[in-house]
Parts: structure tokens; sequence; C-alpha cells
């Protein structure tokens, strides 16, 4: 039961250690740097509060081993072009190109590298109202397109090394999934609450 429920995660297997170690970097050092603000008499704060910080600064660092981590099964595609994609692409998105034939390699890691970009930013769009509620859906929305965009500028800068592929396709994926996960925060922000019922003589 449980291998049939890690399977789906197994190609995501090599970020697991790139994660652990930038989380070992950051995580102390925003401890420290909450400690810091704490004992500068400018923190106050719930335990609560500083829990779900602290969870946005590991997703983070998975977003950052995830999203900058080299990979070597898209080098021949890097190398086949100047390592950026500007043309939004629905056979792309959708890997329905005729050219990726079912059950292939190159369609495999399309549908694996659209699934992980779509599904790596729902917890962004979850966290975000959580961590600012005062941003507004749109605002929102815009933080996370320019979290998308900065990690797509990084990736065709270190393109040399990295052999990420900067794209416009990622980047709506990315979006797609935030907006996903900030539609879930905001439908449960408007649920309608029970009244309470008021007993009568």
């Amino acid at each position: 039961m449980l291998r049939h429920l890690l399977y789906p995660l197994l190609p995501y297997r090599s970020i697991l250690y790139p994660f652990f170690v930038l989380s070992a970097i950051t995580v102390p050092l925003w401890l420290l740097f909450r400690l810091y603000r704490g004992r500068a008499g400018a923190l106050r704060t719930s335990f609560a509060r500083e829990l779900l910080l602290l969870t946005f600064v590991v997703y983070l660092s998975g977003l950052g081993a995830a999203t900058l981590e080299p990979n070597r099964n898209s080098r021949a595609a890097v190398a086949a072009t100047d390592g950026l994609e500007l043309r939004p692409n629905l056979a792309s998105l959708t890997c329905s190109s005729p050219s990726l034939s079912r059950g292939s390699t190159v369609r495999s890691f399309c549908v694996r590298n659209a699934r992980g970009n779509f599904v790596l930013f729902v917890p962004l769009g979850i966290l975000l109202p959580l961590v600012w509620r005062r941003l507004r859906f749109w605002n929102e929305l815009l933080v996370a397109l320019a979290i998308s965009v900065g990690i797509e500028l990084a990736q065709y800068v270190t393109r040399p090394w990295s052999n990420r592929l900067a794209d416009v396709n990622d980047v709506i994926l990315n979006v797609l999934g935030a907006g996903l996960g900030l539609a879930l925060v905001s439908m449960l922000r408007v649920r309608p609450r029970e009244r309470p019922v008021v007993a009568r003589a």
C-alpha cells in the first residue's frame, strides 16, 4: 500500500538531497533571525504564527531545490535551443504533441515536468494568504508570478551547468498551480459559518 502511494514521487527523489542541504542552511538562519528579533523586542507573535512562517521557509527551500538543482534529463533540450522559450505552447503544456508517442521517455519526462510545475506552486498559493493576510487575491497571484519569473531567470542564467530551460510554459503552469491553492483558501474563507442556535425559553 505504502509503495503504491510513494511510487508517483520516485521521479522527484533526486531533489531530496539538495532540499535537506538547503534546509540545513536556511532553517537555522531563519530561527536565529527570529530569535534576534524576539530579544530585540521587535517581535510580538504567537507560536502558531512562528510555525507557519517556518513552514513557509521550509517550503521555499524545497522550491529552490526542485527548480535550481542541475537537471541531466533536459541537457539535450537546452543544447538544442538558446535556453529560452518565450512562446506559450498548448502541446507543451498538455504533452499532447504528435511527436511525443505514448510510453516514450520524452513524453514521460514532459508529463512529469508539467505535473511537477503545476503541483509545486499549489502550496505557495495556500501559504501566501496565510502568511500575508492583507494581500488580495490578484496581488497574491502577482507574487506567485514574480517568484516563478525569478526562478526562470535564475535557470536561464545558470543554464550552462544546471541544464535548465527558461520556459514561459513553466510560468503558466506555476501560476495555475498557485491559483488553485489561492482558490482553495478563498473558498474556505468565504464558507458561511453556522449560526449558533439560541434556545428559547
